[in-house]
């Protein structure tokens, strides 16, 4: 009996020595588990709009680049997701710069911005009743 009294003691007393450096220790930040920003999708924005007006290899490559990047992003939603592989397949030079291929790509650019970023400010929940309910 006071063998295992021992026993429980000391495991007891590890885990006491232990627990400041684990309540402590906190977990490394993630830069792609942070939430987008506007000034974070803006260079995808530009990249997608610059290949739509120019028609050129540089720009599309960026275009394809930089939206191939945000597929990598664990905490982006799947539509933004969708919106990013459909600029990956269709940010690439044509032989003829149409009217349809450039708002093609400048509606996928402001699809990125408006599903790609994270929300800002989520309404907090209230657990009160308001002013004029009353509580039965």
């Amino acid at each position: 009996m006071t063998h295992r009294l021992t026993t429980l003691a000391i495991a007891a007393a590890g885990l006491l020595a232990f627990s400041p450096a684990i309540s402590s220790a906190k977990p490394a930040s993630d830069p792609l588990a942070e939430p987008l920003t506007k000034a974070d999708l803006k260079p995808t924005y530009m990249a997608i709009v610059e290949c739509a007006r120019r028609n050129e290899e540089a720009g599309c490559s960026a275009a394809r680049n930089l939206a191939d990047r945000l597929l990598d992003r664990p905490y982006v939603t799947s539509i933004c997701k969708d919106t990013a592989f459909a600029v990956t397949l269709q940010a690439k030079t044509a032989p003829s710069n149409s009217f349809d291929r450039k708002e093609l790509l400048v509606t996928k650019a402001d699809d990125i911005l408006l599903l790609c970023r994270g929300k800002e400010d989520a309404k907090p929940v209230s657990n009160t009743l308001g002013d004029g309910i009353k509580k039965r």
